[in-house]
């Protein structure tokens, strides 16, 4: 029944403005979606199942248009809540199939999984045609050697700190202490502003740039200035006035889950015990030496929640930390929260939902079009219903399945080989995972998920595929075309290498010379088309066809429709016939790749594209 040949797989309904008339819907607006069903299904009739203040509603839609292809099917939906679930049940000749965002299925399903519509949610309009940039600040480039940290300037058990040549390697922490810095500053970012336009992105995300005493500076001993080695504050407002003439948004990284043991907030609580930050933190026996920390690293002092004190510390007044940097002369465009998972829980303490409540309705209130997401190597979407965070960095709904397809790297598999699973993951597996975290949330927040391929906490892309550019390539193309917000880790795109923690914190290389400039050029093609075209933008999402190493996908809008094909190999496929007719697409239709101008014609409800090599990717668009 799963086949692409059974006719419950043309059956389709997404959250684009295709299927609802209103994506972003007010309170108590009534909205119309709509149902896309194949022509040759045995349907009688279609009801649109709500369920009001929980209670089990089910309205009959009717068949308001046909096409070459299919019939669609509309009804009304009155938005009563903030988290408006729906689903359809489709009335047959073999009996009762119900649609949700899992796909289909002859038995009912948990609410959990049905398409949901948000009312009244804040989403920053700028991320639909954003393509963020990330920025280790220490490795990208050093703008103004007079603020370099000093060899020997300060020290931590045995380590003191160390100055490295640019682009010699990173050391590891037992050589090091990460201490060792290579002179990157906020100056060295606005320098090369220039550099990024012309790749095209328009949006940076930075690690941290307060003040610390560590090259990773998550470990903040001052929330309230710029680090005075990365140029200080007046650094940063330099920065955001040349931002602005680049059209360019700016994210920031804190950790609100934990302060360096540096902090005054931390050295005053152990000062005294009585003192008004003491609630700040957990000390056990009531002795300053004891206390809780992150994940047992006794230099990040874990911060807790209970306190009153800190919650307007860290976002409740005017001047609190996550506000301050909202206003002039900094204006950032949002927070990156670390290790979001852990913020707020300790134990018997989970207060993670109710501070994510408040903290996004604090920043919300300063600054409406702000961009909140958090980091989250495991289940994030229960902090992605629309009332906390706007995004998670999407490791498990994208990057981490897409590890395993591409060549059957599965993450933490450095840490207990014995456990991780290296065998490639096929197609159908791989668009299973991206299929459950997109349906456990809201499509208004799947569209605006943070997409990336790696970061500082991973090993790089091109160390994920054993130096296969051509992976890395078609792994560039699904970043750039999957739905959400896609982020580039600074380098990729010249073909930066790096393994693990630190050799994925190398120094940013200005010599062209030492580029692979058809890569920079490919990258720089596809953030164009991302930008730019309007399926990518704000369409909708429909897998098409998943077995083994071949992924089809389609993106559509009312302006575009696009067939994203990718094929990881290892093997070369001669030719391989593609299904299309379950995405709607009528037979005689011109598919022309955007990335090869080859064209294609499509008959009998499929294309045959080949040789499809290792790496190959088409990005088709429907032509007139």
């Amino acid at each position: 029944m799963n086949t692409v040949d059974h006719w419950t797989s043309a059956v389709h309904h997404d959250g684009s403005a295709l299927y609802v008339s209103n994506p972003l819907p007010a309170h108590n607006e009534r909205v119309t979606v709509r149902l896309r069903v194949p022509l040759e299904s045995p349907i009688r009739s279609i009801y649109l199942r709500t369920a009001p203040d929980g209670e089990n509603k089910l309205d009959l839609m009717h068949e308001v248009e046909r096409d070459s292809t299919a019939a669609w099917w509309a009804g009304e939906l009155p938005v009563s809540m903030p988290r408006n679930p729906y689903r359809f049940k489709l009335m047959t000749t073999d009996g009762a199939y119900y649609y949700n965002a899992r796909g289909i299925s002859r038995g009912e399903s948990p609410d959990v999984e049905d398409f949901k519509l948000l009312a009244d949610f804040a989403a920053p309009d700028w991320l639909e045609t954003t393509v963020f940039y990330q920025i280790f600040p220490d490795r990208f480039h050093n703008g103004d050697p007079i603020n370099d940290v000093k060899a020997g300037e300060w020290g931590y058990r045995n380590f003191k700190t160390q100055i490295r040549p640019w682009g010699a390697p990173p050391l590891p922490w037992s050589e090091a202490g990460n201490l060792d810095f290579y002179g990157g500053d906020l100056v060295g970012i606005e320098q090369k502003l220039d550099y990024l336009a012309d790749l095209g992105v328009n949006a940076l995300y930075l690690t941290p740039i307060f003040t610390s005493s560590s090259n990773h500076r998550y470990d903040i001993s001052d929330f309230s200035h710029v680090d005075p080695h990365l140029g200080g504050d007046a650094s940063l407002a330099s920065l955001r006035r040349a931002l602005d003439t680049h059209a360019m948004h700016i994210i920031l990284d804190v950790t609100l889950n934990h302060c360096g043991w540096q902090n005054h907030w931390f050295t005053d609580a152990q000062a005294d015990l009585q003192s008004l930050t003491a609630s700040y933190f957990t000390f056990y026996n009531h002795r300053p030496e004891q206390y809780e920390t992150w994940l047992g690293v006794a230099t990040l002092p874990k911060l807790n929640y209970r306190s009153e004190a800190l919650r307007d510390a860290m976002y409740r007044t005017p001047d609190s930390v996550l506000r301050s940097w909202l206003h002039e002369p900094y204006r950032i465009d949002g927070w990156r929260l670390d290790v979001a998972n852990m913020q707020a829980r300790q134990g018997a303490i989970q207060l993670g939902n109710k501070v994510g409540r408040q903290l996004r309705k604090a920043i919300k209130a300063d600054a409406p079009q702000a961009y909140i997401y958090g980091e989250h190597f495991y289940d994030g979407t229960p902090h992605l219903q629309g009332d906390e965070l706007d995004a998670s960095m999407n490791y498990q709904g994208f990057t981490m399945p897409l590890w395993r397809w591409l060549n059957g790297h599965e993450h933490g598999a450095e840490w207990r080989p014995e456990s991780a699973d290296q065998m490639l993951l096929p197609a159908e597996a791989l668009v299973e995972q991206w299929t459950r975290f997109r349906a456990a949330v809201p499509w208004a927040i799947a569209r605006q998920q943070f997409n990336l391929l790696d970061s500082h906490d991973t090993p790089r892309i091109l160390y994920k595929v054993d130096g296969d550019k051509a992976l890395m390539r078609l792994a560039a193309v699904l970043l750039m075309t999957y739905v959400g917000v896609p982020c580039i880790y600074y380098g990729d795109e010249i073909g930066l290498a790096g393994g693990n923690d630190p050799d994925n914190r190398r120094c940013m290389p200005w010599d062209e010379a030492e580029w692979d400039h058809d890569l920079r050029a490919h990258y720089k093609k596809l953030i164009a088309l991302r930008k730019t075209a309007p399926a990518l933008r704000y369409g909708g999402y429909q897998d098409l066809h998943a077995l083994d190493g071949l992924l089809v996908f389609q993106r559509q809008s009312a302006e575009q429709r696009l067939i994203v094909i990718g094929h990881r190999g290892p093997v070369i496929l001669p030719s391989a016939q593609i299904p299309l007719h379950h995405g709607g697409i009528r037979d005689g239709a011109r598919l022309v790749d955007l990335l090869s101008d080859a064209a294609f014609v499509v008959a009998n409800g499929a294309i045959t594209v080949g040789p499809l090599e290792r790496g190959a990717a088409l990005i088709l668009e429907e032509r007139a």
